[in-house]
């Protein structure tokens, strides 16, 4: 089986699961995906009381990984690049994390910062913006962190990386049924005191809010389906403030299975939408913006883009 040059396995292992994205790039610049994958996990959860992420969690992903390898085997895929967000670089034994999943798979992984985490996930969402968004913010709710980006005119002007997502404030706060008063409240000072030490984040009112992550795309899905409309949806699906309002408040309410049925959610992420949609209306008081775009792009399509522009770059003669 001879390597494609012109395919790349992007492996994100992140705090709530573990993707898999096979790209394929075209003659004309362009990026298509071919193949895409998905484990549940949830890293980072669990860890001893010096910070370490214990070998059990560790050890899971390993499997997953050869399961990765095998399927970009499978589609001619040899160039592979895996990277971890939250769940590692949080961590107090990464280095030990990262020799055993490359000694057992043969895959070496890149440990992203969060600048790095928000940079790539800038990269993904702006080739799939409308022309006339021009300025806003860019939001990446992950299982252990929130990225939050503040772009004009096509370039990453600021951005930051808050150490709270949707698996470590539901552990935190309400836990997976129903949540209180009291606990959405304080989820809601804890996102706000985070928040407070970047005034950027609320010098620019009446800006659209890109959401990129799982949890996002669920409350997509579940408007478009409460709208009725057909599938495929826009890409970024555009969803009023009020709207994520009345979800924030109508899942905190609901129990574990009444989330499931009702909006036909998996439990993997019934579980942790509530936390998730609580940063995000957080996130939407403060900033003051005027709707939310749920991007179906994210830091894969970001990662995968870089890759391959640096690539063409080495490719090209000197003069």
């Amino acid at each position: 089986m001879s390597e494609n040059r012109n395919r790349l396995g992007v492996i994100d292992i992140g705090s709530n699961s573990i993707r898999l994205i096979i790209y394929e790039a075209g003659a004309d610049g362009t990026c298509r995906m071919i193949h895409k994958a998905k484990e549940t996990v949830r890293l980072g959860v669990r860890r001893d009381e010096n910070g370490n992420m214990i070998e059990e969690d560790i050890r899971t992903v390993i499997p997953i990984l050869q399961k990765f390898k095998h399927i970009c085997a499978t589609n001619h895929t040899h160039q592979i690049r895996a990277v971890a967000t939250a769940a590692v670089r949080q961590s107090a034994n990464t280095e030990e994390i990262m020799k055993c999943w490359e000694s057992n798979t043969d895959i070496k992984v890149q440990i992203l910062s969060g600048e790095e985490e928000a940079y790539f996930g800038f990269l993904g969402v702006m080739r799939s913006m409308p022309a006339h968004v021009t300025e806003g913010f860019i939001v990446d709710i992950g299982g252990g962190s929130t990225e939050i980006s503040y772009f004009k005119n096509n370039q990453l002007i600021q951005s930051t990386s808050l150490p709270c997502g949707a698996v470590n404030m539901t552990m935190q706060n309400g836990g997976t049924d129903h949540w209180s008063e009291q606990s959405t409240a304080q989820l809601e000072q804890s996102i706000q005191q985070q928040l407070a030490e970047y005034p950027w984040t609320a010098m620019h009112p009446d800006l659209p809010l890109i959401g990129l992550g799982g949890g996002i795309r669920a409350l997509a899905r579940m408007e478009r389906e409460r709208k009725r409309q057909s599938k495929p949806a826009s890409d970024p699906y555009r969803i009023d403030p009020d709207t994520i309002f009345f979800y924030a408040e109508a899942l905190a309410t609901l129990s574990l299975e009444e989330r499931v049925n009702r909006f036909d959610l998996g439990k993997d992420r019934a579980d942790i939408i509530v936390a998730g949609t609580l940063i995000l209306r957080t996130l939407l008081k403060h900033m003051k913006c005027s709707a939310l775009l749920a991007s179906w792009r994210g830091l894969s399509d970001g990662f995968s883009h870089h890759f391959f522009t640096a690539e063409s770059a080495s490719s090209r003669p000197t003069s």
